[in-house]
């Protein structure tokens, strides 16, 4: 169940914040919205709520999610606009960072054993 929650909370953050990123060109001024920025939260947002619905689902979300913000985390550090598609900063580095390392734990560490969560023991799913 826990793996299910992260991925409908996922889901609601990045829809919420993919959905004000249109009206605010920053959030918290710290972090530079742009309409790729916008369109890659909604994306990811939908696909969180939709993820949430099966547990299986939910930990391929993690997963991908995971690998798919470290590897931004690793490009931002490099490229500073990401070819040109948008902008990159410390905040938002880190921001991936974070987001990776959380739904990669969530994707590969947690798992569900009679509605309980646990964390796994070096074994590999």
């Amino acid at each position: 169940m826990a793996v299910r929650r992260f991925a409908a909370l996922i889901g609601i953050i990045f829809l919420l914040v993919g959905v004000l990123g249109f009206f605010y060109d920053s959030l918290f001024g710290w972090f530079h919205l742009d309409t790729t920025h916008n369109v890659i939260h909604l994306v990811v947002g939908v696909l969180g709520l939709l993820a949430a619905s099966q547990e299986g689902y939910a930990y391929r979300y993690s997963q991908v999610l995971g690998i798919f913000y470290m590897v931004m985390a690793v490009l931002g550090v490099f490229v500073k606009d990401l070819f040109g598609l948008m902008h990159v900063g410390l905040s938002d580095n880190i921001l991936h960072f974070i987001v990776g390392a959380i739904a990669l734990y969530f994707g590969y560490v947690v798992i569900e054993t009679s509605g309980q969560s646990v964390v796994r023991a070096g074994s590999r799913r």
